[in-house]
């Protein structure tokens, strides 16, 4: 069977901001981050949620015209809550809910029925609301390729590098280990898997809870995007300068990428399907990999300069 891959727009970073704090909330998009998730869960008490669901909905109507993508971290299913947290944020603007604490695939088909209708009664595109399912248990991990199958809308995954340190999932696993740590590198190996099976190109990689250590943030990012991430998420501003320049390709990526195209390209007017360059065999693989390299720089802005055309077989 031929894999469909889920095509959606790329975001490098992805900053959490409590839902109760709307001042937070309204300047987030200063500090660069490519998308941002208005959490209306763990960082907000029980007291707190209603008037947090109202800030984040003016929150999302304030900043509607941003380039950046509008997420929002609802409760999970049997809180009691997410019905509410649905009908207060499912609005023009809203590109994305993640669901925490996700561990069933009927969670998600039907969170996907649940905003199908509210699109359709409030008169949005429908289908266009992203689920981002976030299993935090033995459980959810275990059933991530069922989760992330259960909706078209579920179009990215995680997570590269393994599960934060001290958080649910690392106690639900019963691990011990910091946050560079080899003990965690087989659990993201087998996350990448199972998004990836399911078709989903944008993998989320490792984050820290450590507020004030840069250069820890750079090396989780460095080894997360290696294991197959391509973006990451944060919560603390500090971290989004870092973690955008991680996941964007370097100078030299994009030169190297350019590189390759131009030659095979060249190659292909000559009838070869391959060709030896710099002591490496170049191929179609190799050409799709640079292509998607030169695609990611050029959606975060960056010119790559002049590639030519190359018409590729199908998969």
């Amino acid at each position: 069977m031929r894999q469909t891959f889920r095509e959606a727009r790329w975001y490098r970073s992805m900053l959490y901001v409590p839902g109760h704090k709307l001042d937070w909330m309204l300047k987030a998009p200063r500090y660069g981050a490519d998308a941002l998730m208005f959490d209306l869960e763990d960082s907000v008490e029980i007291g707190q949620k209603a008037g947090a669901r109202k800030a984040v909905a003016a929150a999302i109507k304030e900043l509607s015209t941003g380039r950046f993508g509008r997420f929002v971290r609802a409760n999970g299913w049997r809180t009691g809550y997410l019905l509410e947290d649905l009908n207060a944020v499912v609005i023009a603007g809203l590109d994305g809910v993640a669901v925490a604490k996700t561990e069933d695939p009927e969670e998600i088909a039907a969170l996907d029925l649940v905003l199908g209708d509210l699109e359709r009664s409030r008169g949005l595109p429908v289908g266009r609301i992203e689920i981002c399912p976030y299993p935090e248990s033995a459980v959810g991990k275990y059933k991530l390729y069922q989760l992330c199958m259960a909706s078209l809308r579920v179009k990215r995954g995680g997570g590269a590098g393994g599960p934060t340190p001290g958080g649910d999932m690392a106690r639900s696993l019963g691990l011990q280990f910091n946050d560079l740590a080899d003990e965690g590198i087989c659990f993201g190996a087998d996350s990448v898997v199972q998004v990836r099976a399911a078709g989903i190109i944008h993998v989320e990689g490792a984050m820290t809870a450590k507020l004030d250590d840069l250069d820890l943030v750079r090396r989780i990012g460095e080894r997360s995007k290696r294991m197959g991430a391509s973006w990451a998420s944060a919560i603390h501003p500090s971290h989004i300068p870092v973690i955008n320049q991680v996941y964007s390709p370097s100078q030299g990526e994009i030169d190297e990428a350019r590189d390759i195209v131009s030659v095979l390209s060249q190659a292909t007017a000559r009838g070869e399907g391959a060709i030896r360059h710099k002591a490496a065999l170049l191929d179609y693989a190799s050409v799709r990999t640079a292509m998607d390299i030169l695609k990611k720089a050029q959606e975060v802005g960056i010119d790559v300069g002049n590639v030519p055309e190359l018409e590729l077989p199908s998969l």
